[in-house]
């Protein structure tokens, strides 16, 4: 398997000679002006270019980019706040932290690189704890880089898949892979090739274009945690595909589930991901939740059960097991559809609009998506250019296309930003219809809007209400108001918690 990595050209006669002293590079991150994240990105993203445009010794430039890692995961982890709860699509200020953080793990990716590059070079390169540490370090940089992807609900691009694999080949070669290496961000401070690769194969596999922005931070966090439970193996003999996935090495692609797999694994360059004991750790994790403990093995924060991990530990058990099928198949159409995201948004176009289709100037206006397929479940739509819409993964949405007469329910499951900036996203349907009511606690001043969902017999579905996250729980009695009438019911059994709201049975009191 021949190695080629994406590195920029050397200058021969450089301007400005790269900075590799120490005290140097000491006096120049203190001067970095830490409070403005953009601007401090900025000034190490072109120190770190400098280095990485001249040829410098093997040992200069590894102990440079040690010195200036540190200071690079600072400030990444200042520019993540500024676009890692926003809305889909990220608007242009959020989208210059996303590619801020970006180009700084790029250029400290090209450091890590050039000196992996260095030591190939070397007529005798017997030290693979060296090895080691440069492609430790190189693939953390292109794991956070997938990772402001991820944020963004883009797919990271084939290059960094290739590079990612090449990356792990080469530690192969030298067996340096499962060497301890020294990490500020790793359990125990300590790391490996391993651990690394392995952490970001997991988070490909945790598909994150159907995570709320904030789960999918949770669940790099968690997993760098529990990596360690999953194996990295050649190819061999498999008695049951289930947890198995195939890495192709010599690929551009992300591990593939093994029973998808349709070509003949190569044992040259293949290799398998068991995710076997990993699933059976998630597992004892939310075993431990439900009986409304928290594991103190470190795995998990201290304020688990008040964040509800156990919705995300489960969601992440389904994707490491056994694989998942379609339900449905899909159906291509080109039609537009009226959309009315969020539960206020909802709200709003239910009470206001219902069957009349009259809209007062008042009224929070539908966005107009075009739809690219259908199925017995749901529909994948895109976002015109010309929309100001925007959308949260778990948002409810009522829909009504030029055919229907009424709004229908749904939610917004998944998310995608393609190469042309365009935002498609995935919709399920929970309901042909619904009703807008205003709520109040019983016992306290909290009031909001809610939807009530009618029973659907054929589908063995009960009436249901939705209302934001967080304000009520089952046990509670809520007091319903419409423009006619005002009802008490008791709230049953949770049907389903998103990101965005909270879905119950209830029943009349």
């Amino acid at each position: 398997m021949s190695i080629s990595l994406k590195l920029p050209s050397l200058d021969d006669n450089p301007i400005l000679l790269a900075e590799t002293r120490a005290h140097k590079i000491n006096e120049f991150i203190q001067r970095l002006p830490f409070g403005d994240p953009i601007t401090a990105a900025t000034d190490l993203i072109d120190e770190l270019q400098i280095l990485n445009s001249q040829k410098v010794a093997f040992s200069n430039r590894l102990n440079a980019l040690d010195l200036y890692r540190p200071t690079a995961i600072q400030i990444y982890q200042d520019l993540i706040p500024h676009f890692s709860s926003a809305s889909m699509p990220l608007s242009k200020n959020q989208q210059a932290f996303a590619d801020a953080a970006v180009q700084l793990w790029q250029e400290m990716a090209f450091g890590y690189k050039f000196a992996l590059v260095d030591l190939q070079n070397k007529i005798l390169n017997l030290n693979s704890k060296a090895t080691a540490q440069v492609v430790q370090r190189a693939i953390h940089a292109l794991k956070e880089i997938a990772l402001v992807y991820h944020l963004g609900y883009r797919s990271p691009p084939a290059s960094l898949w290739s590079e990612l694999h090449q990356l792990y080949f080469c530690a192969l070669q030298q067996s340096a892979e499962k060497l301890a290496v020294a990490d500020q961000l790793a359990v125990n401070n300590l790391s490996s090739v391993n651990l690394v690769y392995t952490h970001m194969l997991l988070m490909a596999l945790a598909d994150p274009q159907h995570l709320a922005n904030a789960d999918i931070l949770k669940t790099d966090t968690y997993l760098s945690n529990i990596a360690a439970k999953a194996e990295l193996r050649p190819l061999g003999l498999i008695d049951n595909p289930a947890g198995v996935f195939l890495v192709e090495l010599n690929s551009d692609k992300a591990p593939v589930p093994f029973a998808k797999n349709q070509a003949v694994p190569d044992d040259a360059t293949d290799i398998l991901l068991i995710t076997v004991n990993l699933a059976r750790q998630i597992h004892q994790h939310i075993k431990s939740l439900k009986e409304g403990i928290v594991p103190n093995d470190g795995c998990l924060p201290i304020n688990a059960l008040e964040s509800h991990y156990e919705d995300l530990l489960s969601r992440l058990i389904k994707n490491f097991g056994k694989v998942q099928q379609r339900i449905f198949s899909r159906t291509k159409k080109s039609d537009g559809i009226e959309l009315g995201i969020g539960l206020i948004a909802t709200h709003h176009i239910i009470h206001e609009i219902g069957n009349t289709f009259t809209k007062p100037a008042n009224v929070i206006k539908p966005s107009r998506w075009q739809v690219l397929n259908v199925s017995a479940g749901g529909y994948a739509l895109r976002k015109f250019s010309s929309s100001q819409a925007s959308a949260y993964i778990g948002d409810v949405v009522a829909m009504k296309n030029s055919k229907a007469l009424s709004w229908e329910i749904a939610v917004l499951r998944w998310a995608n930003v393609n190469s042309l900036n365009q935002l498609d996203v995935g919709l399920e349907l929970i309901s042909p219809n619904a009703s807008a009511v205003s709520i109040k606690l019983e016992n306290s001043a909290a009031e909001g809007e809610a939807l009530l969902l009618p029973e659907l017999s054929a589908l063995k579905q009960a009436a249901s209400i939705i209302t934001a996250r967080g304000f009520c729980k089952a046990g509670d009695t809520l007091t319903l108001n419409t423009d006619s009438n005002s009802k008490q019911i008791l709230i049953n059994q949770l049907v389903e918690r998103t990101a965005r709201f909270e879905r119950f049975q209830y029943s009349l009191i």
